[in-house]
C-alpha cells in the first residue's frame, strides 16, 4: 500500500493507468570518502534522479521530473583486511522541488565483505534499512524496514596509462515488514567504464537500471545514464 501512495504522489497522472512504466533520463552523483584514522574512514554520498523521458508514450514538456534528492553521511570502521562495518544517516525527498514532495529520513547499518579473484575485485554488501517515510495522506512517519544485498565487482582494462576499469554491481531489496507483499520491491543494477583521473580523483560514466515494484506484477522501470565522481582524501599518515 505504501508503494502506490508513494508513487501517486510521484507521478500522479499515471498510476491510475496501473501498468508498467518505462522511463529514461539521468543520474549525477558524488561519491566522496576520506581515511579519519587507519580504522575508521567517513563518507558523504549525493545523487538526483531526473526521469526525462517516457519510453512508451514520449512527450518531453510533461515526462521530465526532477523525481529524487538522496544525501547519506557515513562512518565505516575496518574490522580487517577483507571486513568494514557502516553507519550511515540519509536523507531522501521524492520530487524533490514540487509541491508534491514526499520526505524520507532514514538509518542503514551494514557490511561489507571485499576479496579478489585474480585481478577482479568483488565486493558483497549486506545493509538493513530503518525508514521513515513521510505520509502525505496522514501527515505521519511510520517506520517501515528492509533487507538489501549488493555483489559488484571491478576488473582493471589494459591500457597505456593504466588508469581505465570496468565495473558493475546488482542489488536486490527486500521488504521485511510483516506480511509485505512484494517482498522483493526492487532492484538496481549498474554497469560502468572508471578512468582514474589521478590518485585522489575518479569518474564512472555508465547506465544504470532501477526497478520499483508498484502493484501486482506491474514495475516502474528506470534506466539512466549516470555520471559519477569519486574522490578519495587520505587525512592519515601511512606507517613505513
Amino acid at each position: 500500500m505504501r508503494w502506490i501512495i508513494s508513487i501517486y504522489f510521484l507521478f500522479p497522472s499515471l498510476i491510475a493507468n496501473a501498468q508498467s512504466l518505462h522511463y529514461a533520463g539521468a543520474f549525477p552523483t558524488i561519491d566522496h570518502s576520506g581515511d579519519l584514522t587507519n580504522k575508521l574512514r567517513y563518507g558523504l554520498y549525493y545523487f538526483a534522479a531526473f526521469p526525462i523521458v517516457n519510453l512508451d508514450k514520449p512527450n518531453m514538456g510533461k515526462d521530465a521530473n526532477f523525481l529524487l534528492f538522496y544525501s547519506e553521511q557515513s562512518l565505516s570502521f575496518k574490522a580487517g583486511k577483507h571486513f568494514f562495518f557502516t553507519g550511515s544517516y540519509v536523507y531522501q525527498r521524492a520530487n524533490a522541488v514540487y509541491e508534491n514532495y514526499v520526505n524520507e529520513n532514514r538509518i542503514y547499518v551494514q557490511g561489507k565483505y571485499k576479496h579478489s579473484i585474480n585481478k577482479m575485485d568483488l565486493a558483497h554488501r549486506v545493509r538493513f534499512d530503518l525508514r521513515f517515510i513521510q505520509n502525505r495522506v496522514t501527515d505521519k512517519t511510520p517506520l517501515t524496514h528492509r533487507a538489501r544485498y549488493l555483489l559488484g565487482f571491478d576488473v582493471p582494462i589494459k591500457s597505456k596509462r593504466e588508469n581505465l576499469y570496468f565495473t558493475a554491481y546488482e542489488e536486490l531489496f527486500f521488504s521485511t515488514v510483516s506480511r509485505a507483499a512484494p517482498v522483493y520491491e526492487e532492484n538496481w543494477a549498474y554497469a560502468a567504464l572508471g578512468i582514474k583521473l589521478n590518485e585522489k580523483n575518479k569518474i564512472e560514466p555508465g547506465i544504470l537500471y532501477i526497478t520499483w515494484n508498484i502493484g501486482k506484477t506491474n514495475w516502474f522501470n528506470q534506466y539512466y545514464f549516470q555520471l559519477t565522481w569519486i574522490s578519495h582524501l587520505g587525512l592519515t599518515k601511512k606507517k613505513e
